[in-house]
Formats: C-alpha cells, sequence, structure tokens
C-alpha cells in the first residue's frame, strides 16, 4: 500500500520543527486538500515518532553518506524528507527499500530545489546499497 500522503504529512511536520514551527497533525492536514484514512494518519504519526526516536542515528547515517555535506548545510525540505527515509530503511524492514527511496524521490519534486531529487536519491541510493 502506497502512504504517499502520510510521508508527506510526516516531513512537514518535521520541516515545521526545523524551522521552529510546531505543526501537529491536525496542522499539517489542514495545508493539503486530500484527506487521509485511520491508517494513513497512524503511518504518518509512526514515521514522525520514529524519526524522534532515532534521530541521532539517522543523522549520523545520513551524514555518513553526504560526502563534504554536513546536516546543517543540507536544505532543511530534503534534510525532512531523507529522514523519513532512512528512518524507513533502518527501522520499518516490512518496507521495501525501493518504495522507501522512489517515494523521498517523488516528494523532492514536489517540495524541494531543482537538484533535491537527485542529491536525495544519490545518498539514500548509497545507504540502502550498504544495508
Amino acid at each position: 500500500m502506497k502512504h504517499t500522503l502520510s510521508r508527506e504529512i510526516a516531513m512537514k511536520r518535521l520541516y515545521a520543527e526545523t524551522v521552529g514551527g510546531s505543526d501537529t497533525l491536525e496542522d499539517a492536514l489542514e495545508q493539503t486538500e486530500r484527506g487521509m484514512s485511520d491508517e494513513d494518519m497512524l503511518f504518518s504519526d509512526r514515521l514522525y515518532e520514529g524519526v524522534h526516536a532515532h534521530l541521532e542515528k539517522i543523522d549520523e547515517t545520513i551524514e555518513a553518506h553526504a560526502k563534504d555535506w554536513s546536516i546543517s548545510r543540507i536544505a532543511k525540505v530534503d534534510l525532512s524528507i531523507m529522514r523519513i527515509a532512512v528512518y524507513e530503511l533502518l527501522f520499518e524492514p516490512n518496507i521495501p527499500e525501493g518504495a522507501s527511496v522512489n517515494e523521498a524521490v517523488e516528494l523532492a519534486k514536489l517540495f524541494g530545489g531543482e537538484k533535491s531529487p537527485g542529491f536525495i536519491n544519490g545518498i539514500l541510493g548509497a545507504i540502502a546499497k550498504e544495508l
């Protein structure tokens, strides 16, 4: 099952925190015109909470694979997208690696800069290959 909207909502909440906000699930949902099932809301919350629970390990993994980039230099939207995908890669064994990477790249196309999809794909691809 695709959880595209779940990932988008989790990413928006993480991004809001990164730039000093505090969006709740409800706040993030208000920013979209699509509805969410209860299952999707639970999955979005699981992603969001999972990133927080494992943030240090996630950031270490990203930084180890982001050649010449520190976490502080990565665009906040890109970082939020990658944190979700890396959480999935490391801690959600029932989600295929390809799905996590592809969904992250699609989010990057929608919300990131021109080079975001390639940048994110490169880092996540290296992480997935190592796993």
